[in-house]
């Protein structure tokens, strides 16, 4: 009998299901995914797309990696990853920064001064594909005297800083819009070399020597793929995230241009990006028309599917196939949809049938759905099916982790102590209200918190609300109480004519009533 600590449920982040990337973790990775509804993964594999869009815990990780693991099933096919949040950090921003010459004025400015990132993207990228060519033996060009040159360039840079390893050798460090290069018989340059055999050289050139040199490389059949993954903005200070919210904007900018001109020439080249859709939204406002590649070569992930009943949404096979996944590892046959909720779910939970009741606890994303059922193996790892007592055992701890998976979402326009405002204003209020009640309710609490009245001095209830629509903090419910409305069903905006209705699956960690 199969025991629920037996089924291979993964992890609430699709990068740590396949750490090791060994072949049996790939094996199971690749068994395990369930494509998101209406999405064309073929479009990706024939790079007719690039950029996948979706909030957090859609799925766009673990879309990512299994374009990456599809590719490479063909011997000749390279992927190589850059994840923007962990191994960009932020000493590695500030020379992104630096090397740009972006100089950031006054934080209530909307002006800067100074270059933009699309220069360093391009080096950045450039030299990821000579260390790709490199270390990962990846074969995109003929090598001949073109890859060599262009390899030579793209590596003349003269590390004077020993420790710079990983992702910040491919960080240029610039002084006064110059970079120090080392000599080199294959560069050709005529320059005042030291006694060191190095030399200044402006960066701007040096770059656009490096385009010339790209677009001088002969195909070869061996595709390359890049991905940038985590592309994702916290509020640490406005400087920083004016920063980050640019950093990205360029990466989008420079993905779309290096991929088109891998494109005209022939090259077996494409860079991929996964984007929060929050991110999008903040760094649409930053001048640069991203929002067309976005739309021409992009997929937005939406695992909702309006007019479904609920046994029939997509969301519900990622639960089906691990537990069948079990299953087979363990010997036995596969279970059709009917037969595995019966053996494996309670007839009702709270009065629900079990798939109403887990989708009306989720936002319509897998890292609900698998962290839900985590939390139950985690307590009931003995249990042969996911019992009702077990599932309401998780409630309170479920609704905590949710809280702060979904207020990561706000990090992207409010700082810590704001959220802190805007938990009291719902802590211990009840579920469904009119806008007029949450004034009257935030004024109180505005009084006994300062937190939430720095907030509210500085960001109207409104603004804040339709901010907690758009992560799926609140939704609207009409006043026959027979409809709901949020965004994760494709809703675009809060009515404040409709009540609004605080998300099931937080009443246990704001402690709402009904």
């Amino acid at each position: 009998m199969l025991k629920i600590k037996d089924i291979p449920l993964g992890t609430t982040d699709a990068k740590n299901e396949v750490l090791s990337s060994t072949p049996e973790e790939n094996r199971r990775f690749v068994s395990s995914f369930v494509t998101p509804p209406a999405l064309a993964i073929e479009k990706y594999i024939s790079r007719q797309k690039y950029y996948i869009v979706g909030l957090k815990g859609t799925g766009k990780t673990a879309l990512l990696r299994y374009i990456s693991l599809k590719l490479d099933e063909d011997d000749e096919s390279t992927s190589s990853f850059v994840l923007f949040k962990s191994e960009v950090d932020e000493d590695l921003r500030k020379d992104f920064a630096r090397a740009a010459r972006v100089q950031l004025v006054d934080e209530n400015s909307e002006t800067y001064e100074g270059d933009d990132f699309e220069t360093v993207w391009r080096w950045f990228i450039y030299r990821k594909i000579a260390s790709a060519i490199q270390e990962k033996q990846a074969h995109p060009f003929q090598d001949n005297g073109q890859l060599s040159s262009f390899i030579e360039l793209v590596s003349s840079e003269a590390l004077t800083k020993p420790e710079k390893a990983g992702l910040m050798r491919l960080v240029p460090s610039i002084r006064k819009g110059n970079i120090e290069i080392s000599k080199s018989p294959k560069l050709g340059l005529e320059l005042e070399w030291d006694e060191n055999g190095r030399a200044k050289v402006n960066f701007n050139d040096l770059v656009r020597r490096a385009d010339m040199a790209f677009e001088q490389l002969d195909q070869d059949k061996n595709r390359l793929n890049i991905y940038f993954d985590e592309l994702e903005l916290n509020y640490g200070s406005s400087k920083q995230y004016q920063r980050d919210a640019r950093l990205i904007r360029d990466l989008i900018v420079s993905i779309e241009k290096l991929n088109a001109k891998a494109k005209a020439k022939g090259f077996p080249l494409c860079l991929y990006a996964a984007i929060r859709s929050e991110v999008l939204n903040a760094v649409s406002s930053l001048g640069k028309e991203i929002n067309k590649p976005i739309t021409d070569f992009g997929s937005t992930i939406l695992w909702n599917r309006p007019g479904l009943d609920a046994n029939q949404q997509p969301l519900l096979n990622v639960i089906e196939q691990r537990i069948n996944n079990g299953r087979i590892e363990a010997g036995l046959p596969k279970l059709d949809s009917v037969e595995l909720w019966k053996q494996y779910f309670p007839v009702e939970i709270n009065n629900q049938r079990p798939q109403v009741y887990i989708l009306h606890n989720s936002w319509y994303r897998p890292r609900d759905v698998v962290r839900l059922l985590l939390s139950v193996q985690d307590q009931y790892p003995d249990e042969i099916s996911f019992v009702r007592q077990g599932l309401e055992a998780v409630r309170k701890s479920y609704s905590t982790a949710s809280w702060i998976e979904i207020t990561e979402e706000l990090k992207a326009k409010y700082k810590p102590s704001e959220i802190d405002g805007i938990k009291y204003i719902l802590y211990g209020f009840k579920q469904i209200s009119s806008l007029q009640e949450l004034i009257e309710r935030a004024d109180a609490i505005a009084k006994d918190h300062k937190e939430t009245k720095q907030l509210l001095d500085g960001t109207s209830l409104k603004e804040i609300l339709k901010d907690l629509f758009r992560v799926g903090v609140v939704g609207n419910i009409d006043k026959r109480r027979e409809r709901m409305r949020f965004s994760f069903r494709g809703d675009d905006e809060i009515l404040f004519d409709n009540d609004i209705f605080i998300h099931n699956a937080l009443r246990a960690h704001l402690s709402i009533f009904h």
